[in-house]
């Protein structure tokens, strides 16, 4: 069904299947990361917005704060998972349909950026760091393993969650450049992108950070 669907997509754009296959990966990627488990859970097991809470971020770190470990472990993996179901979907069009590899990159992406902005919650969402991880564990399994380890050092050294996040971003380039056999560039330029949305949503992190006032992780 899925070839058939998209054969016939592929003759009514008259060989664009590039923008095709991106936009719908974009879209499909941007309406699960919409889904807010940090929102969801908290009002259906603890009966209240975690946005109304803390930090005011739909999030793990804060779920961990709010309502402790078991909560914002629960965050954490469910928006994992939304990174890996976006580029997953996105991976079976390159496999069935022959969609670009570009297609997985733009639904990862989109998913991050549906998690920051969420189109179901008043577009007031997380820092995307969990569905960062996630689409990166699905495109790059070293990259993503090498980089939660580095982000569990930090953090257990520093206490800061915008630490181990902000150095986490800085080196994900990196990493996504040298370790990838192939598509090393598009890797790259993907990896800048997510982590350029990590980095601004932690901008007040930062100041906190260097007036003393961040909240360390116990």
């Amino acid at each position: 069904m899925c070839r058939i669907f998209f054969c016939l997509t592929e003759k009514i754009v008259s060989g664009d299947v590039f923008m095709v296959y991106t936009a719908i990966s974009a879209a499909f990627g941007y309406l699960i990361g919409s889904i807010s488990f940090a929102v969801i859970i908290s009002k259906t097991v603890h009966g209240e917005d975690i946005r109304n809470s803390g930090s005011g971020n739909a999030g793990a770190t804060n779920a961990v704060r709010i309502f402790g470990f078991k909560t914002g472990i629960a965050v954490f993996v469910c928006d994992f998972l939304k990174g890996i179901l976006s580029v997953g979907f996105a991976k079976l069009l390159v496999v069935m349909c022959n969609a670009p590899y570009e297609a997985m990159l733009f639904a990862g992406l989109f998913a991050q950026l549906g998690h920051i902005l969420p189109l179901y919650h008043g577009f007031r969402g997380g820092k995307g760091v969990a569905t960062a991880v996630g689409a990166a564990f699905a495109l790059m399994p070293l990259t993503a393993v090498i980089l939660l380890i580095l982000f569990a050092v930090i953090l257990f050294v520093t206490k800061y969650v915008a630490a181990a996040s902000g150095v986490c971003s800085a080196v994900y380039p990196i990493l996504a450049y040298f370790l990838s056999r192939e598509n090393a560039l598009e890797n790259c330029i993907f990896a800048i992108a997510c982590a350029m949305l990590i980095l601004v949503k932690h901008i007040p992190n930062f100041v906190r950070m260097c007036g003393g006032t961040e909240g360390k992780i116990k």
